[in-house]
């Protein structure tokens, strides 16, 4: 019986095909960035459309708010796919948590305090892209 049921919840739905060969398929959100420069990038851009919406579209820029609260909830594991090393992997890390923290306690409400530290987390990743190795600079030397 029991294999009978691990059979049949195998299955799936009828009519619905596997768009993919992993168990655990998930929706990728649209505003999930490429990179920690796209991160940074994203996360100024909503910054600034919230400021325009905020009055004339309020509900657009709670949107925004949203997603700027989840892109900074996901700084840390975007980091932590990069080349950076532990001890500039941590800082970052430590400065999104806090600020997620803070953000979940403001219901994604972007405060000027926020915003301010918002903006500041963007500047912690610019800067630690420039701290990125380059995985191919022992190539660059051999061939010249």
């Amino acid at each position: 019986m029991a294999l009978l049921l691990g059979v049949i919840g195998c299955v799936g739905e009828p009519g619905s095909p596997k768009t993919s060969h992993f168990e655990h398929d998930h929706e990728v959100a649209k505003h999930w960035p490429s990179d920690l420069a796209d991160a940074s990038a994203k996360l100024r851009a909503r910054l600034d459309a919230i400021e325009a919406a905020v009055d004339e579209n309020p509900d657009e820029a709670q949107q925004l708010a949203d997603e700027v609260a989840e892109i900074v909830s996901w700084v840390p594991e975007i980091a932590a796919d990069t080349n950076l090393s532990e001890q500039d992997w941590i800082p970052l890390d430590h400065a999104a948590e806090s600020l997620a923290a803070k953000l979940r306690a403001a219901g994604s409400a972007l405060t000027e305090s926020n915003r301010r530290q918002t903006f500041a987390l963007c500047e912690q990743i610019d800067q630690a892209l420039s701290k990125i190795p380059d995985p191919f600079a022992s190539r660059k030397g051999a061939s010249r």
